[in-house]
């Protein structure tokens, strides 16, 4: 003879089934951090800059030069003031970096035979590869190329027309503040006058970049 389930007795059977398996059932794990998209690096932003150097020349080059009207100027083209702008390209996450600049240079003055002063004054390119020692140390170096080099003054229409050569320059940034670095360089530059003679124009410079 069949013996019949009580409806309550089977229910209570079916609800320990799926309790059981519940419990048994492995918890869904949460998706790992690999498996989800990751948004892409945000690309570091270009770096504009502005400084001042005050150049110089430690061995005191002397240079002269013939003005048209028989006069002759004397003095050194390695100094005094530059003014630079530019910008700063990120290359690589450790923090290497390509700056190129503009620049007015303009010399201290230059004594004339006849009486007063003349100046000499250019516009210096440069493209320089800089790397970091540290957060607080960048050491750099590259090329550097003077466009429009000439006299003002009593004798800007000088007879020794000069002719640019590339140069170039080494350098050390100390990090003074968040956004302002100290700039120590060395920069090789010179000129050919027409006659086939050269001139020294190299200088060493401290100054001040304000890098953002």
């Amino acid at each position: 003879m069949t013996q019949r389930i009580a409806p309550t007795a089977l229910a209570r059977g079916l609800s320990a089934l799926a309790l059981a398996a519940a419990f048994a059932a492995p918890a869904g794990a949460a998706p790992a951090p690999a498996d989800s998209a990751s948004p892409e690096a945000t690309p570091a932003r270009i770096h504009p800059l502005v400084g001042v150097e005050f150049t110089r020349t430690i061995r005191g080059s002397q240079v002269a030069v013939s003005n048209p009207d028989g006069s002759s100027a004397t003095g050194s083209l390695s100094g005094r003031y530059e003014a630079l702008v530019g910008a700063e390209f990120p290359v690589d996450p450790n923090g290497l970096a390509v700056r190129v600049t503009a620049g007015i240079h303009t010399s201290a003055a230059l004594a004339r035979s006849a009486g007063g002063t003349e100046h000499f004054t250019r516009f210096p390119l440069e493209a320089t590869l800089w790397y970091p020692l540290s957060d607080a140390a960048h050491v750099g170096g590259g090329a550097r190329y003077p466009l429009n080099s000439h006299f003002t003054g009593a004798g800007r229409n000088t007879h020794d027309g000069l002719t640019a050569t590339p140069g170039w320059m080494v350098g050390l940034d100390y990090r003074l503040a968040p956004h302002v670095w100290l700039d120590m360089r060395y920069v090789y530059e010179r000129y050919e006058q027409t006659s086939g003679n050269d001139m020294d124009a190299s200088h060493w410079g401290v100054g001040l970049l304000a890098i953002y």
